[in-house]
């Protein structure tokens, strides 16, 4: 069977399925739709000489198999053409199947069944818990294989990693400015074992502050700024298992403001830094670029990494009273 006579079969199925559904519940609801879809493919390809069934396992995708064909059915009660797909690693993908095509039964409004090639109908990749595709029958939009500039085929031999690549430069350019990929990026490692911050060890403390005040120089705004220690704490938590419940607690509490020196005054921010640099420096050495990439929005290389964050830093703390380039680094310049 050539492509052309397998898609006169969808035609035909979907056309039986339509009128299924509109004039009968057999079918409404995804398991009842799935067997019907299985039990229509099979009346529209009888004399067609292949055989029609479900895939080699009840998680396996796709969902049925035809003689190197493959359909993966997809339902929704609402009068909506878009369902979350399966995985983009695709862990169980049936091996015996070269082409991959979606049957997407609706019943939320005028009940109906379309089918499409499935590259053509992923529209989207969903990251709230782990990287899944989505499809949208309506195709409103470019598919996401030509925005990933690769085909399909070509990404579903890819390494997990490979897919992933695609997967966080999709995500890079849809995130707003100053959110950040958490778990997707690659140098990403938080342990299972959440820690306590105000339990650490103090030298543990200030190699971590120094490794977040390094990749949020945002920590240099004003007082007034709301959310400036996000980030901060946001990366110790989700690179180093650290909770930090007073995200203050980092840079401008007497606790770490005053550690060098008691006396009390000053810029407690700038006074919380001046003991950190020797630190920030070595993390400036040592971090991963793709670090920077993803908190900075580029690539720097280690000899540059201080000077551009005095820049980064100035450009935050314009209007703030202060101006960390000139007094941070002066014994230390680069």
């Amino acid at each position: 069977m050539i492509p052309t006579q397998f898609e006169a079969v969808l035609d035909r199925a979907a056309e039986i399925l339509t009128e299924n559904l509109r004039s009968s519940p057999l079918y409404h609801g995804p398991e009842q739709f799935q067997q019907g879809v299985l039990d229509m493919l099979k009346v529209a390809a009888k004399g067609c000489g292949v055989t029609v069934e479900p895939t080699y396992h009840p998680h396996a995708f796709p969902d049925i198999r035809v003689n190197g064909f493959g359909v993966e059915v997809k339902y929704s009660k609402r009068d909506t053409w878009n369902a979350v797909g399966n995985s983009v690693f695709e862990s169980m993908r049936d091996p015996t199947v070269k082409a991959v095509y979606v049957m997407f039964g609706k019943v939320g409004g005028i009940p109906e069944v379309r089918w499409g090639k499935y590259e053509d109908c992923v529209m989207h990749v969903r990251v709230s818990n782990a990287p899944r595709f989505v499809v949208d029958m309506e195709r409103e939009e470019r598919p996401l294989f030509e925005r990933f500039q690769i085909d399909y085929d070509t990404f579903a031999q890819l390494p997990d990693e490979g897919k992933m690549e695609h997967v966080r430069d999709y995500w890079r350019n849809r995130l707003p400015q100053g959110e950040h990929l958490w778990w997707l990026e690659p140098s990403h490692t938080l342990p299972i074992n959440v820690r306590l911050y105000m339990g650490l060890p103090q030298e543990d403390k200030r190699i971590y502050r120094a490794e977040a005040a390094l990749l949020c120089p945002q920590i240099c705004q004003g007082s007034r700024a709301r959310r400036k220690y996000v980030d901060a704490a946001m990366y110790l938590l989700t690179y180093h298992g650290v909770l930090c419940p007073q995200a203050r607690d980092l840079f401008s509490a007497g606790s770490v403001a005053l550690r060098a020196d008691g006396t009390r005054g000053g810029n407690y921010l700038l006074r919380a830094l001046q003991d950190i640099e020797s630190l920030m420096i070595d993390a400036a050495q040592r971090l991963d670029d793709a670090l920077f990439v993803e908190y900075w929005g580029e690539s720097c290389p280690p000899n540059k990494r201080i000077g551009r964050w005095l820049a980064l830093a100035d450009r935050y703390a314009k209007g703030a009273g202060w101006k960390p380039s000139t007094v941070l680094f002066k014994s230390n310049p680069q």
